[in-house]
């Protein structure tokens, strides 16, 4: 499970931290923060055991980074999608681009397409298809989500379909197909206080 929380000191014995400390903290909240921008955009294979229960690879798809610096963004159209009004956005590979490492063989293996909504600016739909061989899943493997704001407040993922063939060995090559549909969610609210007593 995604941890969707972050704990940050601000004070230490009922006092704020000194601007020394308040710098260190703030620095880890940043290092932390970017850290899971990566990871949104990172497709964990453990998602696919019941087609394959020994196998868990991880592969990047790509960060928003990514599809402005190693891809070709062109506005397809319009759409509605969950009764919003989208542009459509294809992204894909730029030619000739020549991978720098392994994270970029990997993001350059697929090609994106994303629903964007037109009112609020968020991602509404993305259709991710791998089109290179650098990944373990085959060409034409997809992976499809739909994203809703829930209770007015937060966008969460509502939907998502895998289609995936994978290449992992040369002959055992098995195939299928993954639904899920989220609902019921909840909205909670924790307060903590941490009191540190001093040494006796």
């Amino acid at each position: 499970m995604r941890q969707l929380f972050y704990q940050k000191l601000i004070s230490q014995d009922g006092k704020p931290l000194d601007a020394k400390d308040q710098a260190k903290e703030d620095k880890k909240m940043q290092q932390t923060a970017e850290e899971r921008r990566k990871q949104r955009r990172t497709l964990r294979g453990g998602l696919l055991t019941n087609a394959c229960p020994f196998f868990h690879p991880t592969v990047s798809i790509g960060s928003s980074q990514d599809l402005l610096t190693l891809f070709d963004n062109r506005l397809l159209g319009e759409e509605e999608v969950r009764g919003r009004k989208t542009w459509i956005v294809e992204s894909t590979p730029q030619a000739g681009r020549v991978p720098a490492n392994q994270h970029e063989k990997e993001v350059l293996s697929w090609s994106h397409k994303l629903w964007i909504g037109q009112t609020e600016n968020f991602t509404l739909k993305t259709v991710d298809t791998v089109i290179g061989d650098r990944v373990y899943m085959k060409p034409g493997s997809t992976l499809t989500s739909e994203y809703e704001k829930i209770n007015g407040d937060a966008w969460l993922a509502v939907r998502r379909s895998e289609y995936f063939h994978l290449q992992f060995a040369k002959f055992i090559r098995p195939a299928g197909r993954s639904d899920y549909q989220d609902s019921k969610f909840r909205k909670f609210d924790v307060q903590s206080t941490v009191a540190i007593e001093p040494a006796k």
